[in-house]
């Protein structure tokens, strides 16, 4: 993080009311909209594949889902029970399996007042293929516990995160439950990224062994103990909300710093232990160093050796707040083609958010580094936005804008929304080299697709098919210069036949991308 950066939160205390009563601002082009208003501390969020939007409020444990930039009709689409909160505690995060709607099953994260951390499955019901109101439920009674129990001894570092990643595994982060050293243990879920395997868990009620959602490929799978089958990386402080980067394959983590740093970590979420990254992403079985580390800065020391730094690849200075959390955006990626989406010089950019002080940051790669973007016209000064206080999750949705979760505005119940940053300045021409262009036929595509990639002189293109969610399903080599045509047969990078559907066929090669979508037919 640049030096300016501590003087611009200080600058920004000085607005925290004006923030708090609704302002946001953003560069020149770009639009801070609502959606929807009224929510009761919104806290997580998830599209389904048709655009409807699920929400979880923190403290009145309900599911909410919104229909068409309006709360659906019948409301809620239920309460999760047993919900324990006070302190960070409560409904902290949601995730909808990526088989929906052929697997029904909604995800969540939540403390439970005689469980512990849970972290729960249930199936929806309703109006799943979005042929009617679009209204959907849960019968309470459907609970299965993917881990029914995990350590939550104190009311803050709970973590709350569960999203899918690469390869159709669940993703969970966990804070340290006001333990520090307990992050470096792998024998404890706490302070850790968890990985699991749910596609085999059996449908209806019922709980899960360790056995049962360890991947073989974990990088602590061959410990004596189960708890660590399932850690993905440890040394986590608080790890409050990650993203999931489909196109890049990474985990975009953001974790709570103690007294002076706030970090920004990567991890690549494919299950490697090694590899050739060039941007700096950590590998499966890191250790980002808590507590024996706050952000690049030693801090505390537990038994034994200190382990070898996996270094954040941003930090921010809060010292000068009396309260700092910050929170992982992840990457800005759209897979649609429509020139109403953000400029292409921000595809790929990385960006996290500070719950208190508001300040938005933008990083883009330089080498294996990232660092703040060069300033554009109309940002405040020092960061890409600012007025994004009480910020909890966010999300690039169907329609190309950056949305988010706000859990409140001038009060702190019943007053939290649904926004977006959207562009509105029309995309800027890329003078210099001609742009790269996608198209894909036949239309439908019967088992398969031809997809011809105009490369327009770029180099080191890479071509990825997408699902809906944007998840990767499988990449194409499209090595080398101008116009390259490939056939993609309809299958994933497993080789395994994937379900008929809509599909993006995704191109980018040096900072220019396109897509195009496929409708596939088996």
């Amino acid at each position: 993080m640049l030096p300016r950066m501590k003087a611009l939160v200080i600058a920004l205390l000085s607005l925290c009311v004006v923030a708090a009563a609704g302002a946001q601002t953003v560069p020149t082009g770009f639009a801070d909209q609502a959606v929807v208003t009224g929510l009761d501390v919104p806290v997580a969020m998830e599209f389904l594949p048709d655009g409807r939007l699920l929400v979880a409020e923190q403290l009145s444990a309900r599911v909410r889902l919104v229909v068409s930039g309006a709360l659906s009709a019948t409301d809620p689409v239920f309460t999760v029970p047993g919900v324990v909160t006070g302190g960070e505690q409560g409904l902290l995060g949601l995730a909808l399996d990526p088989g929906f709607p052929e697997r029904p099953y909604l995800y969540t994260h939540q403390t439970d007042g005689a469980q512990g951390v849970r972290i729960s499955r249930w199936r929806l019901t309703g109006d799943l293929a979005f042929a009617g109101d679009g209204h959907l439920s849960v019968d309470p009674a459907s609970r299965y516990d993917v881990i029914p129990s995990a350590p939550n001894n104190a009311t803050n570092h709970n973590g709350g995160t569960v999203q899918f990643g690469p390869g159709g595994y669940l993703f969970v982060s966990l804070g340290e439950d006001a333990t520090p050293c307990a992050a470096q243990e792998t024998s404890t879920l706490r302070g850790k990224i968890l990985r699991l395997d749910v596609h085999a868990l059996p449908d209806g009620p019922g709980a899960a062994t360790r056995a049962q959602i360890a991947p073989a490929g974990n990088p602590f799978r061959a410990s004596a103990d189960t708890n660590a089958w399932l850690v993905y990386a440890n040394g986590l402080r608080n790890p409050f909300r990650f993203q999931v980067d489909a196109g890049a394959q990474t985990l975009v983590i953001a974790d709570v710093g103690q007294n002076v740093y706030e970090e920004l970590d990567l991890i690549d979420a494919t299950g490697a232990t090694s590899g050739s990254r060039t941007d700096g992403a950590a590998y499966a079985g890191a250790n980002f160093g808590w507590p024996w580390f706050e952000g690049l800065h030693a801090y505390d020391a537990c038994s034994g050796s200190a382990p070898t730094l996996t270094a954040p690849i941003d930090e921010f200075d809060r010292s000068s707040i009396a309260s700092a959390s910050s929170i992982a955006e992840g990457a800005y990626r759209s897979v649609s083609a429509d020139t109403t989406i953000w400029p292409s010089e921000y595809h790929g950019n990385l960006f996290w958010s500070e719950y208190y002080s508001g300040v938005l940051v933008r990083l883009v790669p330089q080498g294996s580094a990232w660092v703040e973007a060069t300033p554009v016209e109309g940002q405040p000064s020092g960061s890409w936005g600012a007025g994004y206080r009480g910020v909890t999750d966010w999300r690039v949705g169907p329609d190309g804008g950056f949305w988010y979760c706000r859990q409140y505005t001038t009060t702190f119940r019943n007053n939290g929304s649904i926004r977006r940053i959207v562009w509105t300045g029309g995309r800027p021409l890329d003078t210099h080299v001609p742009p790269v262009s996608v198209r894909a036929y036949p239309a439908p595509a019967p088992g398969s697709a031809t997809i011809e990639c105009g490369l327009g002189l770029r180099e080191n293109p890479v071509l990825r098919i997408l699902d809906v969610r944007g998840r990767v399903v499988r990449s194409l080599d499209v090595a080398g210069r101008r116009t390259v045509s490939v056939v993609w047969d309809g299958k994933d990078d497993a080789g395994r036949t994937l379900p008929s559907g809509i599909y993006f066929a995704h191109l980018e090669a040096s900072g220019s991308t396109s897509s195009v979508r496929i409708a596939l037919l088996q």
